[in-house]
């Protein structure tokens, strides 16, 4: 299947990847289908147009045909301008700081947003065209009056008006942590206009004082207890690692607390591997140890059968292979042994083709409700065989079920313009082009759910209503969500009627609680995670049967709750799921008991219409696709309707805009970034507690050693830059003076800081620091490479682009400003407090800014790259490009804070705020470093290696020791691993190569 089929993705001379070429194959044997994503850049190297394989291949026969995405860019770099054939256009116009103004979607939708002296904004005014303009949010701050200042709400946004009514922030913490908040809803179900009035505002208010939850934290910000709307508190206690140890519960009016769940303990890459529910069901994971994957989930009563059992097997590069369910027993029924395994297939491009498993007999495919079976009865169960096909797009085009009792086939037409689509009719036939178009409005939202069904779409593209029944001449049954300006579903109403009648079924969503109200009952639900054990505790104010149920829910893999079990550990009900999220079995003892379970499939909230709630939109598992288009754009690749890149056994989306393999790099990049960063600063802190700030040697040491690492990185940069230009004359002098002026000018910054320190009459602490960071970054480097095999990542491929990379950035300056502020009001200014503020919150920082900036390229869409496996290597090409990078990366964070603390007013600050302000741009400058590399790399390797593969067979260069092409990066691992085919310019004069890089690996969750 995989023989042969590498993706190469081929690059410009500046580095930038204008074409990726997968080969596609479903059958073994037959020959790979080769397809191309085509990607094309401005002259700034930004990327304007987009195309996938199937509206690449249009262009052949109509070359007028819209590109997936195409983006038009400001001067500054900021987009002004896009087009996607799936979610329509947008156009925004954005101020001189940066900051978004106005906008207009493919609706005409004008989006307005005012802003403060200071920026921030205060205002946002929506019009949908050919209507009034409405008030859609305000925004309120605390100034610096001692009312203000007594709760910490000095320059803090303290009130929040939006569709789902108005939020208070009341207290913050020292660490900026909000400990105080309280929610207003509002009486009506319309999305207000507000008045500019504060006290106008409160009028559209439910009576009464709010929802208020407050939230307690430790001295570095974690929090450690939370009391939500209705009293009940949650206590998180932290082991000395700061990990979640246990969780306690004390439901309001009681004077003593539950324990929920205890003895959680995890192992190197942060996986929880042991924790005891508190109905004494004791759950397990089993991890391998060289690359991370999981193998085993088992849970338990002590001394007793296990309630849950899941073996896991892989193939090499991480794609589940078959999940076999020891807790169940092997059952014959009908002629059939039904075994409970499930297994699955892939084509190469690693999409699922087909699974098994095992149902109950009759299983429909549709939004219904799932037949409950009471009580559970093994001879309902058969085997099932789904079959998947997908068109060049990645979108899911045909799902064959085949069973004895009842086979069935889902068919989706697809645009051939885009990927927006549409299910098979009735009479099983395709829908056409008109009926494709017309099924969606122009921003990619859909406009019925089935036949009949209406969907409202709110101005920001959040779904407002569903018509579950539609009746003629009375109201119809519908649900009705309200949103705040997050996106976050606040309310859920459902409306039946009969007759003259109408029943009204309500759920809020708060903090960790749901407030259930139907006609006969009141029901509040407070939710606890952790790990794969999820706790709801339901709490009857009205109906119900009285006492408290506290419920214990297992899951699997992806999340998705498989056991749910009582207090005693008694079984409530079981679920299994097809791969696209069908039940194919629930039971259980009593069905009225199970309908109180609404997360079900990925851990994710099933509504009345069958819909799966992700926190951004809508999953209709029985197409397998999204309702409408990602509103987070191409960050999940460019086909914006479909569902994890067709591999939903592996990869999970939790909010509907990516998969969960971004988030287990960003706690992977973490476990392997923390130990690190402490033994980098641990050395620095202990070299510079040995040197004198007065010497006049430490001043010479200092601006030697970041001259040198300047140095290096400037001729590195240089050399990669002048290589990108065309030199007509074999003769000139202009690349030897590109790669000398860059190393000038790299090692007279490097050498800044020490010199500038001249001036500082209390000594040249910053030649000390720059001493201290030689020896710290060459620890930094090295045990960097060493722990680089553990964990998957998501790594800088290439250069970022400006969105990516001023996102990554900002998070990491975020997360160090939060560090530093926590650091120094916990460690204090004394001697000892400077060394833990410069060892542990210096390096927790640099752990959480890495990890962040991970995160934020996997939402942008970097693709994952898995765990190595095996033991750590050491490459002396990379250790020379990374140890002078890191120093001269350091050195520019010393430089830009050198020049903010010449800012008038800076002195002046408290200490806490200017520990927060160093660190934060010092972690945000370090985070460029990411981008540097990928242009420093190549430009100092070309002196360092060599290559018998040139096209001119000089003797330098970059390149690869080899002859033929290759065919995978790593062919015993992953026959289909990506390849990257660089048309690289000339790193010395006459020399023109093809280079490989192995940075990067198949696409697998985009």
């Amino acid at each position: 299947m995989h023989t042969r089929t590498p993706t190469v993705s081929v690059k410009d001379p500046r580095g930038l990847n204008v074409a990726t070429v997968s080969y596609y194959r479903d059958t073994p044997g037959e020959t790979a289908e080769p397809r191309i994503y085509r990607q094309s850049y401005n002259a700034a190297g930004r990327p304007t147009i987009s195309r996938d394989p199937r509206l690449f291949k249009l262009l052949e026969t109509e070359p007028d045909a819209r590109p997936n995405l195409m983006t038009v860019f400001s001067l500054t770099g900021a987009p002004l301008y896009s087009d996607s054939v799936d979610a329509g256009s947008r156009l925004t116009l954005s101020g001189v700081a940066g900051q978004n103004l106005i906008g207009w979607d493919s609706l005409l939708t004008q989006v307005r947003t005012e802003y403060d002296l200071l920026l921030r904004p205060v205002k946002t005014v929506e019009q949908a065209q050919g209507t009034p303009a409405r008030n859609r949010s305000f925004y309120t701050y605390g100034d610096n009056t001692p009312e203000f200042a007594s709760h910490n709400q000095c320059g803090q946004l303290i009130r929040h008006d939006d569709s789902a009514g108005t939020m208070h922030f009341n207290d913050f913490a020292l660490t900026g942590g909000v400990s105080s908040q309280t929610r207003h809803f509002l009486t009506a179900l319309d999305e207000p206009d507000w008045p500019a009035d504060e006290a106008q505002r409160d009028l559209l208010h439910e009576a009464g004082d709010g929802a208020v939850t407050r939230t307690g934290y430790n001295a570095l910000g974690d929090t450690v207890s939370q009391e939500d709307a209705q009293g009940n508190v949650q206590f998180s206690d932290l082991n000395v690692a700061g990990q979640l140890g246990q969780i306690r519960l004390k439901l309001s009016g009681q004077t003593h607390d539950t324990l929920l769940l205890s003895d959680i303990r995890y192992n190197a890459f942060a996986n929880i591997v042991r924790q005891t529910a508190g109905n004494g069901v004791i759950s397990e994971n089993r991890y391998d140890p060289q690359d991370g994957r999981l193998l085993e989930i088992s849970a338990g009563l002590a001394g007793q059968p296990l309630l849950q059992h899941l073996l896991y097997r892989y193939d090499p590069v991480g794609n589940i292979l078959s999940i076999n369910d020891m807790a169940q027993r092997i059952r014959f029924f009908r002629n059939q042994k039904i075994e409970p395994v499930s297994t699955f297939t892939y084509n190469s491009l690693y999409q699922l083709i087909e699974a098994t498993g095992w149902q109950r007999i009759n299983t429909q495919n549709g939004p219904q409700e799932p037949v409950f079976a009471s009580p559970p009865d093994p001879g309902q169960l058969e085997n099932y065989r789904q079959t998947y096909t997908y068109d060049p797009g990645g979108n899911l085009t045909t799902l064959v079920h085949s069973a004895a009792s009842h086979s069935w086939t889902q068919q989706m037409a697809i645009s051939k313009y885009s990927n927006r689509g549409l299910a098979q009719r009735a009479d099983g036939g395709l829908p056409g082009e008109d009926e494709i178009t017309a099924g969606f409005d122009a921003n990619g939202n859909k406009r019925q759910l089935q036949p009949g069904q209406d969907l409202s779409w709110s101005l920001n593209n959040r779904l407002r209503r569903v018509d579950q029944v539609v009746r003629e001449n009375a109201p119809d049954d519908s649900e009705l969500y309200v949103y705040d300006d997050a996106g976050q579903r606040r309310r859920k109403i459902r409306l039946v009627h009969s007759g003259s009648s109408t029943r009204t079924h309500e759920t809020r969503y708060l903090p960790d609680l749901e407030i259930r109200q139907a006609p006969r009952e009141t029901l509040h639900v407070i939710s606890v995670q952790a790990g794969r054990c999820a706790v709801q505790v339901l709490h009857w104010t009205s109906g119900g049967p009285g006492a408290d149920q506290y419920r214990y829910s297992l899951s699997n893999h992806l999340g998705s709750n498989t056991l749910e079990l009582g207090q005693h550990a008694e079984l409530i009900s079981e679920e299994n799921y097809s791969p696209y999220g069908g039940t194919s079995w629930w039971a259980g003892p009593d069905k009225v008991q199970a309908s109180y379970k609404t997360r079900r499939y990925s851990g994710q909230e099933r509504d009345a219409t069958g819909l799966y709630y992700y926190g951004q939109r809508y999953y209709a598992h029985w197409w397998g696709r999204w309702l409408n288009a990602d509103p987070a754009g191409t960050a999940d690749g460019l086909n914006l309707f479909a569902m994890v890149h067709g591999n939903p056994v592996r990869f999970v989306d939790l909010q509907g805009l990516a998969g969960i393999d971004t988030v287990k790099a960003v706690g992977a990049t973490a476990a392997r970034e923390l130990p690190s960063a402490l033994i980098a600063a641990a050395v620095q802190y202990a070299v510079t507690a040995f040197l004198s700030p007065m010497s006049v040697g430490v001043t010479i040491a200092g601006a030697t050693a970041g001259a040198i690492t300047g140095g290096i990185s400037g001729y590195a940069s240089a050399n990669w830059a002048q290589s990108a230009v065309s030199v007509d004359d074999p003769d000139s002098w202009w690349p030897l003076l590109a790669k000398v002026g860059g190393a000038a000018l790299g090692a007279a910054l490097g050498a800044a800081p020490s010199l500038l320190g001249i001036l500082d009459p209390k000594g040249n602490t910053a030649a000390v620091t720059q001493i201290g960071s030689t020896f710290g970054t060459a620890f930094r480097e090295l045990s960097s490479q060493y722990l680089a095999h553990a964990g998957s990542s998501n790594p800088s491929v290439g250069r970022a682009d400006f969105v990516t990379g001023l996102a990554s950035m900002g998070t990491v300056g975020v997360v160090g400003g939060a560090m530093g502020f926590g650091g120094s009001v916990l460690f204090g200014a004394e001697p000892s407090g400077k060394a833990l503020q410069s060892i542990l919150a210096g390096s927790t920082a640099t752990a959480a800014g890495a990890a962040g900036a991970s995160g934020v390229r996997g939402l942008r869409g970097t693709p994952t790259k898995p765990s190595k496996g095996g033991g750590p290597t050491f490459d002396p090409s990379k250790a020379v490009v990374g140890y002078s990078s890191r120093h001269f990366f350091s050195s520019l964070g010393q430089i830009a804070n050198l020049a903010v603390a010449q800012i008038p007013g800076y002195s002046g600050l408290d200490l806490n705020t200017q520990a927060a302000v160093s660190r934060a741009i010092s972690s945000a400058i370090g985070d460029l470093r990411s981008t540097f590399v990928t242009t420093a790399t190549p430009g100092l390797i070309a002196e360092l290696g060599q290559t018998s593969w040139d096209l001119e067979k000089n003797t330098v260069g970059t390149g690869i020791t080899r002859e033929g092409v290759p065919t995978s990066s790593n062919a015993a691992y992953d026959p289909a691993a990506t390849e990257f085919l660089y048309m690289t310019s000339e790193t010395t004069r006459r020399q023109r190569s093809y280079s490989r890089s192995n940075l990067s690996h198949q696409m697998t969750h985009m």
